[in-house]
C-alpha cells in the first residue's frame, strides 16, 4: 500500500513516525480517525508488528468498532488479533482474567449509571431518608468526585468536626462499596480502579500486561482523566510505543474529570517526544472554519494552530435572533423544510439540532412533531436505559450472577408474582439474616422453612428453575446463546406480560430490537460469550445508540463531539445558556472550557452552519436572554429573525385571553386563584366559564417598560422588571413578590408618574 499517496505531509509523517511517544495534536476534520485506522495498519503491513501486541484506546464503543474494521479493511483481514476498545472494555476484558487475585469473582457484573443510582437511593432509604432528598443527590455527587479521582473510603479521612450530613454522607459512600462487593458488582469506575490496583500492587501481573503490549495508541486524549493516566503508564514497558492523538482545543468534559494539562504537557512527561500538527480541515467550508478560528483564539490554554482548509468557501454563516424561543424553533424547522425542498435528495439526518442542554429541545419538539418530521433525541433516555430493556438485561444478570440482588429487585414481581413491598421486606430480612443473595435464599425455602405465601413460593421456584435450566444451557455451549436467551424470556412469561402493557407495540418492539442487537453482536465477534454481551451492553454510550434511520438529530454538543453533519444548527446561543452560567461561576477555566464546547458545535457543520438565539425571558435564568458573547467572538453579524406583534402570534395553537386566570398569570387549571404562567400549550376545549355580567377584559395598557410603577388590585403596588413579550411582564410587588403577569390583565393598572 502506497500510504504517502492516501495521506497528506503531515498525516503521512504521523502514520510513518519512527518517535517512541508521539503527540498527534489533531485539529477538528483533519483526519485524526483515519490517522490511527492507517497507523494501526502501517505497523502491521510495514512494521511487522504482531497486531495483538497493539492495543489502541477509542472514546466510545462505536468509533472502536469502526476503527477496528477500517484496519482489517486496508489489511485485507491479515490484522486479526488488534485490540481496540474504550478504556473502560479494556479494564474489563483484563479484570476478569486478573480480578481473582484479589479475592473478587471474575463474573462479576456491572453497574451502569442507573444501577448506581438506585443502590445509592436504595441505601439512602435504609438511613431514613426519602429518595429524592437532597442529601441523596449530594451523595451521588461526592461518590463520583472521590472515585474520579481515586478514591475509596478507606482513602478519605472524614474530620471529627465534620457535619452531621457530611458523616452520613460519608457513612453511605463506604455502604455503597460493601453493597457492591456483596452483590459481586463493580460500577463504571471500579473498572478503572481495580485494574491500576492491581497493575501497581501485582509486579508479575504488570509485567506480563506490559510485555503483551508494544504498542498503544490512545484517541481523544484530551479527554483523559488522571486515572486514566496513571493506567496509561502503568501499561508501558521502557520499550513501549506511544502514539496519543487529540486536540486540546476540544477538551469539553473537564466536569467529569478530563485533564487539559495531561496532552498539553506530554513533551514534558515523554522527553523527547514529537509533535505532529494535523491542521488541514476536511470537513467544513473556509466560512465556517474562519469563524471557528477567530472564537478558538481566545482562548489561552491550547497548542496554536490555525485549521485551514482546501474545500470551497461555501454559503455566509446564518446568525439570527428572535423574540422567543418559539419563533427560534420555527425558523429552524422552516429551513430544513426550505432546504429539503430545494434539494430533493437530502435526507433528515443530514440535519442535525445541537444545544448546550436537553431542557432547551421543547420548542423544537413541538415544531417537529406540529410537522408529523420524524426526530431523534441523543443523550437523553438511552436505548439501554429503557424500562422494558433494563427488565431483560436485569433477568440476563441474574443468570451470570446469583449475587445480584439489585437485578432481582427490579424484576421480583415483572411481570407480576404476587409479591408486594412487605413481601420483598420479609424477603430482604430473611436473605440478610441468613448472609445469603435472593436467589440463594429461593433455593433454600424448602428446608428452611421461609415463611411466605404457597403461590409466591411456587413462582419464585419457577423463576428460579428458569434461570437454572438457561444457565445450565449457556455453559454446555451447544447453541447460539441468543436463542437460549429468548427461550428464557418467553418461558418466564416476560413477553406475555408486555402484551398487556399500554406501550405493547412500543416495548416489545424494543425487546425485539434487543435481541436484534444480541444477534448483530455475535455476527461481528463470533467467538464471544454470553458474559462478553452482557460487558457490552452495559457500557454503552450515548454515541453508540445513534443509528442511521431517516430522523432529523437532535443533540447535546457533548453528544455531537466526534461527529459531523452536512447542515447544523446551533440553538439557543444565549449568555448563560451557552455559555453556561454555572460552568463559568463554578470553575477557573469554565469560559475557556465553554467556548471549547461551542468550538466544537460550529465545527461539526459540513456544508452550512445556522446560529440562532432569542431574547425571550427565561424561566431557567430568571431574565431575558441575550446574544451570547461567542457569536461576536466568532464575527458573526446578528441579524433580527421574524417580527411579531405578538408573542404568541406564531404559534398555531393559540392560547385565548380566557385561558388566563383571574390573577393574570397562565395556568392549566385557567381559573385557579394559585396557578403559574407554564410554556405548555392549553388544549382544552370545554368548560370556558360564562360571566353573568360583562365586564372589562382588558386594562387598555399598550406598552409597558421596565422601570415601570404598577398596582394590582389583588397584588398591590409593584415596578416592572422585566417585558417578556407584547402580552407578558414580570412584576416585583411590594408584599408578595415576583409575578409573571398578562400584561393586559384587566386588574393591572399602570401608576403614572
Amino acid at each position: 500500500m502506497d500510504y504517502k499517496t492516501l495521506l497528506n505531509d503531515n498525516q503521512y509523517e504521523a502514520v510513518s513516525t519512527d518517535a517512541q511517544f508521539a503527540r498527534i495534536v489533531a485539529g477538528a476534520g483533519s483526519g485524526k480517525t483515519r490517522v490511527l485506522t492507517y497507523r494501526i495498519s502501517y505497523l502491521i503491513s510495514e512494521r511487522n508488528v504482531k497486531p495483538s501486541s497493539i492495543v489502541a484506546i477509542a472514546f466510545t464503543n462505536k468509533v472502536a468498532a469502526e476503527m477496528k474494521d477500517r484496519a482489517l479493511s486496508l489489511l485485507h483481514g491479515q490484522g486479526n488479533g488488534v485490540r481496540v476498545s474504550t478504556f473502560h472494555s479494556f479494564c474489563a476484558k483484563f479484570l476478569r482474567r486478573e480480578i481473582d487475585v484479589i479475592n473478587f469473582p471474575t463474573n462479576f457484573t456491572i453497574l451502569d449509571d442507573d444501577d448506581t443510582d438506585t443502590l445509592i437511593k436504595n441505601i439512602a432509604v435504609k438511613h431514613g431518608y426519602k429518595k429524592n432528598d437532597d442529601i441523596v443527590k449530594s451523595t451521588m455527587s461526592y461518590i463520583s468526585y472521590n472515585k474520579c479521582a481515586g478514591r475509596y473510603p478507606e482513602d478519605i479521612s472524614v474530620p471529627h468536626y465534620a457535619s452531621e450530613a457530611a458523616k452520613e454522607i460519608y457513612a453511605m459512600f463506604e455502604e455503597y462499596e460493601i453493597e457492591k462487593s456483596r452483590m459481586y458488582s463493580l460500577d463504571f469506575d471500579d473498572l478503572l480502579l481495580k485494574t491500576v490496583y492491581i497493575l501497581e500492587n501485582y509486579p508479575d501481573i504488570r509485567t506480563k500486561t506490559q510485555q503483551s503490549i508494544s504498542n498503544l495508541l490512545i484517541d481523544e486524549f484530551q479527554d483523559t482523566n488522571d486515572v486514566q493516566y496513571k493506567l496509561v503508564k502503568l501499561l508501558m514497558s521502557p520499550l513501549t510505543n506511544l502514539f496519543v492523538v487529540g486536540d486540546p482545543d476540544q477538551t469539553i468534559y473537564t466536569w467529569r474529570g478530563a485533564n487539559q494539562n495531561i496532552i498539553l504537557n506530554f513533551n514534558r512527561d515523554f522527553p523527547g517526544a514529537k509533535t505532529i500538527i494535523l491542521n488541514e480541515n476536511y470537513r467544513s467550508t473556509k466560512t465556517i472554519l474562519d469563524s471557528a478560528n477567530k472564537l478558538i483564539s481566545n482562548n489561552k490554554k491550547r497548542v496554536p494552530k490555525d485549521l485551514f482548509t482546501n474545500n470551497a468557501t461555501g454559503d455566509a454563516i446564518v446568525a439570527k435572533m428572535f423574540n422567543s424561543r418559539d419563533e427560534e424553533a420555527k425558523f429552524v424547522i422552516d429551513e430544513i423544510e426550505r432546504i429539503r425542498r430545494a434539494n430533493p435528495l437530502l435526507s433528515y439526518k443530514d440535519f442535525a439540532i445541537l444545544y448546550r442542554a436537553a431542557y432547551l429541545t421543547m420548542p423544537f419538539e413541538s415544531q417537529l412533531m406540529r410537522r408529523g418530521i420524524p426526530y431523534q433525541i441523543y443523550g437523553g433516555v438511552k436505548f439501554f436505559q429503557r424500562k422494558e430493556i433494563k427488565d431483560v438485561l436485569a433477568y440476563f444478570r441474574l443468570i451470570y450472577n446469583t449475587k445480584d440482588d439489585l437485578s432481582f429487585e427490579r424484576i421480583v414481581n415483572v411481570p407480576r408474582r404476587g409479591i408486594g413491598k412487605d413481601g420483598l421486606d420479609k424477603l430482604k430480612m430473611e436473605k440478610e439474616m441468613r448472609g445469603l443473595s435472593y436467589l440463594e435464599l429461593i433455593e433454600h425455602m424448602d428446608k428452611d422453612n421461609i415463611p411466605v405465601k404457597p403461590t409466591v413460593k411456587i413462582s419464585l421456584k419457577y423463576l428460579l428453575e428458569n434461570i437454572e435450566k438457561a444457565r445450565k444451557r449457556l455453559a454446555e455451549n451447544l447453541e447460539a446463546y441468543p436463542q437460549i436467551l429468548q427461550d428464557f424470556i418467553t418461558d418466564i412469561g416476560y413477553f406475555n406480560y408486555l402484551q398487556n402493557d399500554d406501550e405493547a407495540d412500543d416495548r416489545l418492539a424494543n425487546v425485539k430490537t434487543l435481541f436484534d442487537n444480541i444477534l448483530d453482536f455475535l455476527k461481528k465477534n463470533p467467538e464471544s460469550n454470553f458474559e462478553e454481551y452482557l460487558e457490552n451492553a452495559a457500557l454503552q454510550s450515548s454515541q453508540d445508540e445513534i443509528n442511521d434511520g431517516d430522523s432529523v438529530l437532535l443533540m447535546t454538543v457533548h453528544v455531537a463531539k466526534g461527529l459531523e453533519f452536512p447542515y447544523v444548527f446551533v440553538v439557543s446561543l444565549n449568555d448563560g445558556v451557552f455559555p453556561s452560567h454555572r460552568t463559568v461561576d463554578e470553575s477557573e477555566d469554565g469560559m475557556e472550557e465553554e467556548r471549547r464546547l461551542c468550538y466544537v458545535a460550529f465545527t461539526r457543520a459540513k456544508k452550512k452552519l445556522f446560529v440562532t438565539c432569542n431574547t425571550g425571558y427565561s424561566f431557567v435564568l430568571e431574565k431575558e436572554t441575550t446574544p451570547s458573547t461567542f457569536m461576536k467572538e466568532s464575527g458573526l453579524e446578528i441579524k433580527s429573525g421574524y417580527q411579531s406583534n405578538n408573542y404568541f402570534s406564531n404559534l398555531n395553537n393559540r392560547r385565548r385571553l380566557s385561558d388566563f386566570n383571574n390573577s393574570g398569570y397562565y395556568s392549566d387549571n385557567s381559573y385557579s386563584s394559585s396557578g403559574f404562567y407554564s410554556d405548555v400549550p392549553n388544549n382544552r376545549t370545554q368548560n370556558t366559564p360564562t360571566f353573568q355580567d360583562e365586564e372589562p377584559t382588558t386594562n387598555n395598557v399598550t406598552s409597558w417598560a421596565v422601570g415601570d410603577k404598577v398596582n394590582h388590585q389583588k397584588f398591590g403596588e409593584g415596578v416592572v422588571i422585566a417585558v417578556i413579550s407584547d402580552t407578558m411582564i414580570r412584576v416585583n410587588f411590594n408584599e408578595v413578590g415576583e409575578k409573571t403577569m398578562l400584561s393586559t390583565h384587566k386588574m393591572l393598572s399602570k401608576i403614572e408618574a
